[in-house]
């Protein structure tokens, strides 16, 4: 929590305060703290940013031309501690700062453990006295900083350090007899100075899997109000809090990565086995996204089950797969398109060659005549190229191409709802978006963005999660009981997709 005291200024004699891990301070309407632009006439539209990382609140100068100042010095970025005043433009406004205290916080025991540390290290009374007095500064700059790290742990082990050092070598000088011991002292000092620091970084892996854990419970929140609104306002908002907190998330996990890279691997794999396979396939084609929305992960369980509960027609299709996989893969890779993107053939036709629909499509991968014909297949009287397994392999593998080279190399699962739209209602629904702030991004392109904002329509939000449904189980054919001889999985997928709280790493 970071409260701001606004001393001057159009705000003056007002307190702000927040808990977000993000604000913009200006005079835009957009702005959480937002000055009177005709009073504060040195504040830009967009003057600053408070943004919470490296456990501690920071103050960022975002290019105003009248700067940024905090505590009499300009600067662009500084770390923000209680008692700290902050200038918007050097005769600008002024707010004190107070960065609230977490009352879980208790830093006369958080001395206290770090000073317990220390025991059994050494004899020196000196150097326990010293480093004791050391625990209890770190513990106070901690409670400056609202009860986490503050930056100073190693500034002050080491003015520590070179105490203890001091005393040592007084101590040699008066009585040489007890120079070995003397070492032995030093070397005690430092193994208890290093068992300090370990300390010290298990408490900030603790902290970073708390805090993890936190933005994850806020993500699921989110995406689960998401999936509950068909208000388009309200889902640009929540995305935009969704954004932000999947934002803090991934940062936490970077900064959890470089404390101790095991723990953040191990973090990032988190979730069921179905949370491991998608990812293991969205990473395969650098379409990751931090946090899968709940519902597609509880439809791709859906289809899973769907198929297992049909397991001899499944096995089918797969026995039908298998038989003309070479063909497709041989025509895929001449384009090195990802082999994920063959199971549209499965959600299409079931890999059926002679598959014919209602609507005129025909063939393994469901063309019309007209999409046929703009590929190179020959649709005309009794010869119909659609039917003949590579010649249509060859043209869906042409399309999909064109599809990728539209919506983006990463944008696999796009171009697979493109084959189901069309690329002309993908195409209208990424001008939509373009028409949000920034809604040209990369970010806002994705299909992950459309899926979640509701702009792709129910049947193609159902065909992806059925294509990657189908990608699973073909990956893993004797867990699912698709080869002669095998078992079916012991654990439904319905059952594992249980609570759906998505692929939050």
């Amino acid at each position: 929590m970071i409260r701001l005291k606004f001393l001057s200024g159009s705000l003056g004699g007002t307190i702000f305060e927040s808990d977000k891990k993000a604000l913009r301070v200006g005079v835009m309407g957009d702005c959480d703290v937002r000055f009177d632009p005709a009073r504060d006439t040195g504040v830009a539209n967009y003057h600053a940013a408070i943004l919470f990382k490296d456990s501690a609140y920071h103050v960022i100068d975002t290019g105003s031309a009248t700067g940024l100042v905090v505590n009499g010095t300009r600067l662009h970025n500084h770390p923000l501690r209680t008692g700290d005043r902050i200038r918007f433009g050097v005769e600008g406004p002024e707010a004190e700062v107070e960065v609230t205290v977490d009352s879980s916080y208790d830093p006369t025991k958080d001395a206290a453990e770090i000073a317990q540390v220390f025991q059994g290290k050494t004899r020196e009374t000196a150097a326990i006295t010293l480093v004791t007095q050391a625990a209890q500064r770190v513990a106070a700059e901690r409670a400056k900083a609202g009860g986490t790290r503050s930056r100073k742990t190693m500034e002050v082990m080491a003015e520590t350090l070179q105490q203890v050092s001091e005393v040592v070598r007084a101590t040699s000088r008066r009585k040489w007899v007890r120079v070995v011991a003397m070492v032995a002292g030093v070397a005690a000092v430092v193994i208890l100075i290093m068992g300090a620091v370990i300390y010290v970084q298990q408490r900030k892996i603790r902290e970073l899997l708390d805090a993890k854990g936190r933005f994850d419970a806020q993500i699921r929140a989110i995406q689960e109000q998401m999936e509950a609104t068909q208000d388009s306002l309200e889902l640009v908002e929540l995305e935009h809090r969704l954004l932000e907190a999947t934002a803090n998330a991934e940062r936490t996990l970077a900064d959890l990565a470089r404390a101790d890279k095991a723990k953040a691997v191990e973090a990032a794999e988190s979730g069921d086995e179905l949370d491991r396979e998608i990812r293991r396939i969205l990473r395969q084609f650098d379409a990751e996204t931090y946090a899968v929305p709940p519902i597609f992960k509880e439809r791709l369980a859906y289809h899973i089950n769907e198929m297992m509960e049909a397991l001899p027609t499944t096995r089918i299709v797969y026995r039908r797969k298998v038989q003309y996989w070479p063909i497709i893969t041989e025509e895929f890779r001449r384009l090195e398109l990802p082999e994920v993107m063959a199971y549209v053939a499965w959600t299409e036709s079931a890999f059926n060659p002679r598959a014919a629909s209602g609507a005129g499509a025909r063939g393994m991968w469901q063309m019309t005549a007209t999409t046929a014909r703009n590929f190179g297949l020959k649709v005309e009287g009794a010869l119909d190229e659609r039917l003949d397994v590579r010649k249509q392999s060859r043209a869906a593998a042409r399309y999909l191409a064109n599809l990728l080279a539209e919506f983006g190399e990463d944008a696999f699962m796009l171009a697979m709802a493109a084959y189901n739209r069309g690329e002309n209602g993908v195409r209208r629904a990424l001008h939509q978006v373009a028409q949000e702030p920034g809604g040209y991004k990369k970010e806002k392109r994705d299909f992950w963005h459309l899926y979640r904002i509701k702009k792709l329509p129910p049947e193609t939000r159902e065909y992806v999660p059925k294509i990657l449904a189908a990608a699973v189980i073909c990956s893993n054919p004797e867990r699912y009981g698709l080869e002669p001889g095998s078992a079916v999985a012991q654990e439904p997928a319905r059952d594992r997709a249980a609570g759906g709280s998505g692929t939050g790493r």
